[in-house]
Formats: C-alpha cells, sequence, structure tokens
C-alpha cells in the first residue's frame, strides 16, 4: 500500500468517532456527495503471492476515481486521519496499529514498528523535478487554454490538487507553511539537507536549469550520510557478488556490515531526536521532523501516481508511454520545465530505499549478523523467496539505480568514492537553430 492507497483506506475504514448505531467502520462523508460513490473499492494483490511481504493496492481506477472526487476535504480529512492512524491512534505501545480490511485480503498495511515512508523515498522524486513540472501544469491550465479543454475528472484533479497542495492553509495534516516558515519548498530542502546533508539538483522553477534554491541550511546537519550510505551500499554489493564465492577469496566482512548499518541507524536517529530505542509508531508523531517527513512522502505520492500510468491525466496531456520517467519527461517538455534526465532510474529506487532505510532505523535485522549473512546468500538458485531475499532485491535495485542517477560507481570497489554526490544535473535541451 502506497501513500494515495493508505489515504484510501482511511477514507473507508477510519471513521473520525465511532459509529455505534451505523457500524466500527463508517466510512469519512461528503457533506454534499451521495455515500455510494466509492462502492467497488477494494485493494487487491499486486505482487506475486511468492513474495514474502505481498503489496497490495487499490485498482488504478478506484484511484483516478478517488484522486478526482469533487468533495476535496474527504481527501483533506483522509490525510489527517491518516495521519493519526500511523501514531497509533493514542493507544500506547500496545497498539500494534494495522490498516486491517474486512475479509479479504486481511492485513494490508502495518504501522508496528515504522509509518513505511521516508524521507528518502521524498527526497528521490523530489529530484525528478515532479513537483515543479506540475506546478507548471497547473498554473497553465487555470490560467488560459494552452493545454485545451481538459475532461471533467481531470479538470476536478486540476482543482484538487491546489487546493490541497498549493492552497494557504490547505491539508491541515501536511501544511508545514506559516508565516515562520514561508515557502513550502524551502521548507523540504531544508528537511533533506538535514537528514541527508545533500541538495536537490536543481533550483528556482523561474529559470531553464532550474537556478539557485534560497533556504536556510541548518548548521547541524547529516553531512556524513551520503559517503556513509555510498560504502554501505558498495559493501553490500561485494559481500553479495562475493558470498557464492569457492574458488577466489570472499571479501564478504559481515560485521562490517552490521557496523555501517548501526551507523547509519545513530546517524539518523539523531536527527529524528532518537539515539537508542527503535522508531515506533507509537512515539512518530512527537519526534524531531516527523510531520515534514509524512508531509513531503503524501505530496510526493500524489503527484507520482498519476504518471505511474497512462491515466487520464497523461492522456489529457498526450504525453503517453511505457514508462514513468518518460512520462515525466515528455511533460516537462510540454510546459517548458525540463524534468531530470534520469528520471526513470530515481522512481525506480525510491521505494527500495524507503524499505532499506526504515530497515536501518527499526533495527533488528539489518544490525544482526545471523540475519545479513542469510540475506545476502538469499538469491542462490534453489532458494525460495523469503523476507531476506525481499532486502536483498531492494538493495540491489537502489546500488544499480543509484549509479545511473549520480554516476558513482556502487559496483566499483576502486572508485574512491569520497561522498561529494549530486543527483545529476538536469539541462535544458538545445534550442533549435534558425537557419
Amino acid at each position: 500500500m502506497d501513500a494515495i492507497d493508505n489515504i484510501i483506506f482511511a477514507t473507508l475504514q477510519s471513521p473520525l468517532q465511532p459509529q455505534f448505531t451505523l457500524g466500527p467502520n463508517m466510512p469519512i462523508l461528503s457533506n454534499f456527495i451521495p455515500n455510494d460513490q466509492f462502492s467497488g473499492f477494494v485493494p487487491g494483490l499486486v505482487t506475486p503471492p511468492t513474495y514474502h511481504n505481498p503489496v497490495y493496492s487499490f485498482s488504478l481506477s478506484n484511484k483516478q476515481f478517488y484522486c478526482a472526487y469533487p468533495d476535496y476535504s474527504v481527501i483533506e480529512t483522509a490525510v489527517m486521519r491518516h495521519w493519526y492512524d500511523i501514531n497509533g491512534n493514542g493507544l500506547g505501545p500496545a497498539a500494534n496499529f494495522q490498516y486491517t480490511w474486512p475479509g479479504p485480503p486481511g492485513v494490508i498495511s502495518d504501522f508496528t514498528n515504522s509509518t513505511n515512508y521516508h524521507f528518502i523515498y521524498a527526497y528521490l522524486i523530489e529530484n525528478s523535478r515532479i513537483l515543479q513540472v506540475f506546478e507548471r501544469v497547473i498554473d497553465k491550465y487555470l490560467h488560459n487554454e494552452e493545454l485545451g479543454i481538459a475532461p471533467p475528472s481531470v479538470y476536478q484533479w486540476f482543482l484538487n490538487t491546489e487546493r490541497l497542495f498549493f492552497g494557504e492553509g490547505s491539508t491541515r495534516s501536511t501544511n508545514i507553511r506559516s508565516l515562520l516558515r514561508i515557502n513550502y519548498d524551502s521548507n523540504r530542502r531544508n528537511a533533506y539537507y538535514r537528514m541527508f546533508g545533500i541538495d536537490l539538483a536543481f533550483g528556482d522553477i523561474s529559470t531553464p536549469s532550474g537556478g539557485i534554491f534560497p533556504y536556510e541550511k541548518a548548521k547541524t546537519a547529516n553531512q556524513q550520510f551520503i559517503p556513509l550510505f555510498e560504502r554501505y551500499l558498495s559493501e553490500i554489493w561485494q559481500a553479495y557478488i562475493n558470498a557464492r564465492n569457492t574458488s577466489g577469496p570472499n571479501t564478504a566482512d559481515v560485521n562490517n556490515l552490521v557496523e555501517l548499518a548501526t551507523q547509519l541507524r545513530e546517524l539518523l536517529m539523531a536527527r529524528r531526536g532518537q539515539r537508542a530505542a527503535p522508531l515506533t509508531k507509537n512515539g512518530y508523531a512527537g519526534t524531531n521532523l516527523a510531520l515534514e517527513e509524512f508531509a513531503s512522502v503524501v505530496l510526493v505520492s500524489w503527484f507520482t501516481f498519476v504518471i505511474c500510468d497512462n491515466t487520464e491525466v497523461v492522456n489529457f496531456l498526450n504525453c503517453q508511454s511505457s514508462t514513468i520517467g518518460e512520462r515525466l519527461i515528455k511533460i516537462g517538455d510540454k510546459v517548458g520545465v525540463p524534468a531530470h534526465t534520469k528520471s526513470q532510474a530515481l522512481f525506480e529506487m525510491a521505494g527500495a530505499a524507503a524499505n532499506v532505510l526504515n530497515l536501518v532505523e527499526a533495527g533488528g535485522y539489518l544490525d544482526t549478523s545471523g540475519n545479513v549473512q542469510n540475506m545476502i546468500t538469499s538469491l542462490e538458485p534453489g532458494k525460495l523467496p523469503s523476507i531476506d531475499s525481499d532486502v536483498m532485491n531492494y538493495f540491489l535495485l537502489v546500488i544499480h539505480n543509484w549509479e545511473k542517477a549520480t554516476g558513482h560507481m556502487i559496483k566499483n570497489p576502486e572508485a574512491k568514492l569520497n561522498g561529494t554526490v549530486k543527483i545529476q544535473q538536469t539541462m535544458p535541451k538545445p534550442q533549435a537553430s534558425a537557419n
């Protein structure tokens, strides 16, 4: 379940108050729209049943309908409810809060050990420049007819997006703007820098190549994160390729991997204000940067969904493609905001990177030598899929696409990674000659 799926669940199955007369699963109601609009909404399995951790999702048509729902306040209220849910509903450490669909498929989201969201997801997706591209799309549509006349569902998506994410007091549970923190983009950049010690690949939307985007850089920031993370990925790769080495030297150092995971955990938890205890759902809302993280992930998830397929919005813009990265690049070209040339790699690794860092911060798996040994050998021929093989595949996705997006050769131990990584800049397309 991604953020949009979970917000739909909150709409349909997490009432704001106990409904003693109408049942415990009374949906969040609209004051204007009949309540039968969500009939047929049932999450389905989207990964093969052989996976250790199956993934569920509402259908593309369900999600398109929801994101274009005529009463945007229903969505806004559901986001607020979801923020409450991932914090355990105030029920204390024994809550073990889950999203459980009545009947099959049962448990579809589990917030027992974390929110399942991570800043790295928002950071990587935002580097594609997706937010600036769609800001320009919506601006163009609302001010002129250059893009044509949208069908009602697409027009409603434009309106909902404007009200939820660009309004002055929009989305109460994800609003991190105020008189003290006026600019939403600057707030996210500040948070990314504090967590990862790194900037976005582009600056202001007003210039073709991005320009400079001013924001306040915190004096306390995890500037060690990138060199440590790249070293960790490189060591994971070396351990993976050497795990079955029977003829030459085996350079797999499991104890070193455990130590690197522990260092990364301590680094990230320090920014959250938790140095020792695992990051659990019950402590999430009170941790440093929690609301910023939640708001950023919900924001980028909203826009990522609309280009995850040839959706109604993509079809209206006539930017269809077989890949999410190419769709974004086409839309960016259409409105004059060049998307990142490595967008596909950014999209492909974002979810896997979030899974990896959630495991790092939760503790108990990647900081245990036996688990790490099982993980690096989990893809050997004949072994059945397991949690170990799932995690190893997450790492491989990140390693492969991190190299594409940054140009750093994680797989080459002689590359001498120095941590001065920057997601490669996008460049404007050259103008055709008048001659």
